[in-house]
């Protein structure tokens, strides 16, 4: 069996042979005119784009299913929504599936395109390393992970019992299992390149800003946090080679950001 890392390329990959596609479209099409290219092969850097996205198949999958999902929801009974929409009271209640149901859900085609975005950057870095199987267990294990920890801390603490849908925390999960299974990944998620893990401390940062000040942004942050360190729980389900390579990671992040602070200070 082919390691997951030998069928999804990197995004630098990606760059440098889109740009390569991209900048010879031109004398692709002079050699169609003159009879010695199909006209296909001109549009040969459209055809590796969609399959660069499509590589890593179960994060494909899982973007997939989130677009039908929305899809389907835009002509779903209102009440039917709401009902598996997931409030923190469904933990007491035993209505436990919503800790599921609630992730397949968007408010908005925005909330939607950010999280499918988010999965798309952070999805493949997993993939490479995890693999299909162990990627989608990553995927169902943050998102309970981040409702019930979000479901805690409303109950406990803040006396709530606001709905929150979306596959955020799932996606948060992603975020932390990616900046540490391959903190130096360069990513071009914010058109520049950037180490993977920065990127992962960007957006821990805005969470935890949105805590401290709360306003009106309905961000489920306290969710975004559970699934960020479910990873701390998920990683004993992973290979002995996996925890390994998280833990290194872990104390890569830490030592990094350290001294991005000294050298920033």
């Amino acid at each position: 069996m082919l390691d997951p890392k030998d069928k999804i390329e990197t995004e630098s990959v990606f760059f440098l042979k889109y740009l390569f596609l991209f900048l010879t479209t031109p004398f692709r099409l002079l050699m169609v005119l003159f009879g010695k290219r199909k006209l296909k092969d001109v549009f040969l850097h459209t055809k590796y784009f969609f399959s660069f996205l499509m590589q890593p198949k179960c994060t494909f999958l899982i973007v997939s299913v989130l677009i039908f999902s929305f899809i389907v929801s835009l002509f779903a009974d209102p009440f039917l929504i709401e009902d598996l929409a997931n409030s923190p009271s469904d933990l007491l209640d035993l209505r436990w599936h919503t800790f599921i149901t609630a992730g397949f859900l968007h408010a908005n085609l925005y909330h939607l395109l950010a999280n499918v975005f988010g999965f798309l950057i952070f999805g493949r870095v997993v993939e490479r390393r995890l693999g299909f199987s162990r990627t989608l267990l990553l995927f169902f294990g943050s998102l309970i992970l981040s409702g019930l920890f979000n479901s805690l801390i409303h109950i406990l603490i803040l006396e709530s019992n606001t709905a929150t849908i979306g596959a955020s925390g799932a996606l948060m999960g992603f975020v932390a299992t990616a900046i540490l299974l391959n903190p130096f990944y360069i990513t071009f998620m914010l058109l520049i390149p950037l180490p993977k893990m920065v990127v992962g401390w960007i957006t821990l940062y805005a969470d935890f800003i949105g805590i401290l000040n709360p306003g009106q942004d309905n961000i489920a942050h306290f969710a975004h946090l559970g699934g960020f360190f479910s990873i701390a729980v998920l990683m004993f389900l992973l290979g002995i080679d996996e925890r390994s390579k998280l833990k290194r990671g872990f104390i890569i992040n830490i030592v990094s950001f350290l001294l991005a602070i000294v050298l920033y200070l």
